[in-house]
């Protein structure tokens, strides 16, 4: 019993020690095998990216939003009862049309960049006479007194202009004359304005009948327009480096351009004592430049989402340009490696967008070069 305890357990021993055997065999075969496949496998070439000359102008160009403004604008002033409907707002007036009808007096519109600030009447002198006296001549009517007085003429004029519209001649008090004292018409302060344009558009309605006013009666603004471009001021921290830069405004008839000009102030609002007219939040998000030497003809009054070009600086027309990866530094050397591996070194010039110029000899458009490593990018 003893004796075949023994055996069995020695017949175990050697199953074991050949199992393990066994295994120790299989896996040097495959340790083998795989070394024998890596020796033979050839190491994997490294990748060469390059990148090509190209002949291209460049140009560093902001893009801006087109904005309009009215010339001039105006704040009616009255006092009183409106007695007849006045301008509708948006409505676009002529000069020589009546702005408004309070306390049944015309406010007329006249052309003109002097203010109207005072009574004209027989004996008056200055340049808002003249201007009275010029806007007369244009409607038709003859002035023959000396320009800047207010004679014989010109209060016939004006008598034979409010006769037209519909109104009686007054007295420079106001009260109403008969036929034969004509010469003795004046215009009460209050009853003319002047804008320094031919027609003017009412921003808000001049007046409703039987309605009580009591400052300003409504804001006239000029037809003509001033155009600006306005920028984030975020891409724009000094305004002073784009004036004079070109500006293109794209329309469909062609290109609209001109140039920049200084930080555009929107026109004050004359007579108007509110000082709600600007946006001051609005400005200070933005730097608004003023465009000029324009084709104001031939943009709309409102752009709406009209865009301007503005170019910062133009580089050399059909240089020869390659993306600024392929630029290699050695100290204050530049060079590119030519897909043949030669180094050239350049001069570079105006850099947009991750392209730039590039001057040198041996280079043309279409020459092959290497894009550097993170190794190689400043090495000799």
């Amino acid at each position: 019993m003893h004796h075949r305890r023994h055996a069995w357990l020695r017949s175990l021993g050697i199953a074991v020690l050949a199992v393990l055997l066994t295994g120790l065999l299989v896996t040097g075969i495959v340790a083998t095998v795989v070394g024998m496949r890596a020796a033979q496998e050839p190491e994997p070439e490294a990748v060469t990216l390059t990148t090509t000359i190209r002949t291209r102008t460049l140009a560093d160009e902001l893009s801006g939003q087109l904005v309009a403004y009215p010339h001039a604008t105006l704040a009616v002033p009255a006092e009183g009862t409106v007695t007849r409907a006045g301008l509708a707002a948006g409505a676009t007036l002529q000069e020589g049309g009546i702005v408004g009808v309070v306390n049944e007096r015309p406010i007329l519109f006249l052309q003109g960049a002097v203010p109207a600030w005072r009574t004209l009447a027989p004996g008056t002198r200055g340049a808002d006479v003249r201007q009275l006296q010029d806007a007369l001549m244009r409607l038709g009517y003859a002035v023959y007194d000396e320009s800047g007085v207010y004679g014989d003429s010109t209060a016939y004029a004006a008598a034979l202009l409010m006769g037209a519209l519909g109104f009686d001649a007054v007295d420079a008090s106001g009260a109403a004359l008969p036929a034969d004292r004509t010469k003795q018409t004046a215009i009460p302060q209050g009853q003319l304005v002047f804008l320094p344009s031919a027609a003017v558009v009412a921003a808000d309605t001049c007046g409703t009948a039987g309605t009580a006013v009591a400052g300003t009666l409504c804001t006239l603004q000029t037809g003509a327009r001033d155009y600006a471009v306005s920028f984030p001021a975020s891409d724009v921290p000094d305004p002073a480096v784009l004036q004079g830069a070109p500006a293109v405004v794209p329309v469909a008839d062609g290109p609209v351009t001109g140039t920049v000009g200084a930080v555009y102030e929107p026109p004050a609002v004359e007579n108007d004592q509110s000082k709600e007219n600007a946006d001051s939040g609005t400005q200070d998000r933005a730097v608004v430049l003023q465009l000029e030497n324009l084709d104001t003809a031939a943009l709309p009054a409102d752009p709406g989402s009209m865009r301007v070009t503005v170019t910062r600086q133009a580089g050399r027309t059909d240089a020869l340009t390659v993306e600024s990866s392929a630029l290699r530094r050695n100290g204050d050397t530049v060079w590119v490696r030519t897909d043949t591996r030669e180094r050239v070194p350049v001069r570079t010039g105006l850099c947009v967008q991750g392209v730039c110029e590039v001057e040198a000899d041996g280079l043309a458009d279409g020459t092959v070069v290497l894009l550097p490593t993170d190794g190689e990018r400043d090495d000799g």
